[in-house]
């Protein structure tokens, strides 16, 4: 039996007021997502040619990889890079909190007139995200210079006296400017010896009236010190030979290496560093990093020196047992001792140079007491200071009073290198044929980014710089 037909009847159409509503939400959905879109747009186009190309690249990866669209597919690549991300986020200590370890200051050692290399420092720590703090160094024809020169002298030969009589020797023995220097030892007799009384003290260094007025007497060092916190007056100091030759002045007849000699540019060096440590005590930092100004820096330097830092020692109290840590270092061989603690972190052996050293504050006070010792200031290279007191703690025995002289800590490899891209302020051409190579260098990322790196920048090996540390000819006292 056949059922009855029933026709559907028509709805009516919605009236006008119906519509309103539908029309305002999809208005404002679409008002939603133009302002979505305003909103994760980039707000400035890339300037810089290496910026377009990361653009046009990441649109290019993101659109057309194979691998990332199969990362996209595969929900189990996806949960792992989350999980990597969550892990990354919840266990790092650069994402934690990356100041932590970071230095109270950055202070970097510049020449005023080298407004260049000041500029270049500007956008290295822009670059590195850091703040920096500029040290003004001495042109090393400042006549005060001289000055100290003359003192250098006369503390040469009281010292000489004092070391020939506590060795038995001539006083022509005395002398030597590598890391086993005599000027730099702080023990005039022998230094090796277990009995205290045999390695003997050095006595009050002489003082005098400088003003031949009422002052108190004061040591030679405590004079320029004295004036210099008194308005910068030490440029007022003239030598009593206003012809003199330094270099002759300071000639050690007992040094065969010319390049070891004392000349205005040592002198104004040595002066330069300690005006940077005494800045950060000044501060009262608690840790600060020092670099000189033509340097190129690991572009991830932070977190690589965060891991590092919190693997230095401390005492039981927590507070730094370390006195530096040289983040840069050149011609001595650093890995020599074991590793302690980190793959990149080990007891020095004999670090040179000083363009990049973290300094903590019990640390910074004790070396700016060595530097400034009267019996030794000034009286060698700078950056032999520290070896020269690591040469002299590996003698002692360790049940020795004074253990350790020094307590001092080298990155291997360094985090911090000369870039040898310019004249140097003290030697002729770019200074010594030291360089060292970065793992991944600020310096070629900004040149990158500002379209100037040439693939001749590249770095080469070369055969001569595989061969033996040059250091056991210019510090060590051998060849």
């Amino acid at each position: 039996m056949a059922l009855p037909h029933h026709r559907r009847t028509p709805s009516a159409p919605p009236s006008a007021p119906s519509r309103r509503p539908v029309a305002v939400v999809t208005a404002a959905v679409a008002l939603l997502c133009l302002l979505s879109l305003l909103l994760t747009a980039p707000r400035h186009a890339p300037t810089s040619p290496s910026a377009q190309r990361v653009t046009s690249l990441l649109s290019l990866t993101s659109l057309s990889s194979p691998l990332n669209r199969d990362r996209d597919d595969d929900p189990a690549s996806t949960a792992a890079l989350s999980y990597r991300r969550q892990l990354e986020r919840a266990t790092s200590q650069h994402y934690l909190n990356a100041s932590r370890h970071w230095f109270d200051h950055v202070y970097v050692l510049s020449l005023p007139s080298r407004d260049d290399r000041r500029q270049d420092m500007r956008r290295l720590a822009d670059a590195l995200g850091i703040q920096v703090e500029f040290v003004d160094a001495a042109d090393k024809h400042e006549p005060f210079i001289q000055w100290i020169a003359e003192r250098v002298v006369e503390s040469r030969s009281l010292r000489r006296k004092e070391m020939a009589k506590a060795r038995g020797v001539p006083a022509s023995r005395i002398g030597g400017l590598s890391i086993r220097s005599d000027w730099l030892t702080p023990f005039p007799g022998n230094g090796s010896s277990p009995v205290a009384a045999e390695r003997g003290r050095f006595p009050d260094f002489p003082k005098q009236s400088w003003d031949g007025g009422s002052a108190s007497p004061q040591t030679w060092v405590e004079h320029l010190e004295t004036l210099h916190s008194d308005g910068g007056r030490h440029t007022s100091l003239r030598p009593a030979d206003a012809d003199l030759n330094v270099t002759a002045a300071l000639w050690d007849p007992r040094e065969k290496l010319a390049v070891r000699q004392v000349h205005e540019g040592v002198l104004s060096t040595y002066w330069g560093q300690t005006r940077a440590i005494k800045r950060m005590l000044d501060n009262g930092d608690r840790r600060a990093l020092v670099l000189e100004d033509d340097v190129d820096v690991e572009w991830d330097v932070q977190s690589l020196w965060e891991s590092i830092a919190r693997k230095l020692p401390r005492d039981t109290e927590g507070d730094d047992a370390w006195d530096v840590a040289y983040l840069g270092h050149c011609w001595g061989g650093e890995y020599q001792e074991p590793m302690y603690l980190h793959p990149l972190l080990h007891p020095s052996t004999a670090p040179m140079c000083l363009h990049g050293y973290a300094l903590s504050r019990p640390g910074a006070q004790h070396l700016l007491s060595s530097m400034l010792d009267p019996w030794r200031a000034f009286s060698a290279a700078v950056d032999a200071v520290v070896p020269a007191l690591l040469h002299a703690q590996r003698a002692l025995p360790r049940s020795a009073p004074e253990h350790p002289l020094v307590r001092s800590y080298s990155i291997v490899p360094p985090l911090v290198v000369q870039r040898k891209d310019g004249p140097s302020d003290l030697q002729r051409g770019t200074g010594s044929p030291w360089r060292g190579v970065l793992r991944d260098s600020t310096v070629e990322r900004i040149r990158r980014d500002q379209g100037v790196w040439h693939d001749g920048w590249e770095d080469r090996y070369d055969e001569r710089e595989g061969r033996a540390d040059p250091a056991t000819v210019l510090r060590c006292g051998q060849g």
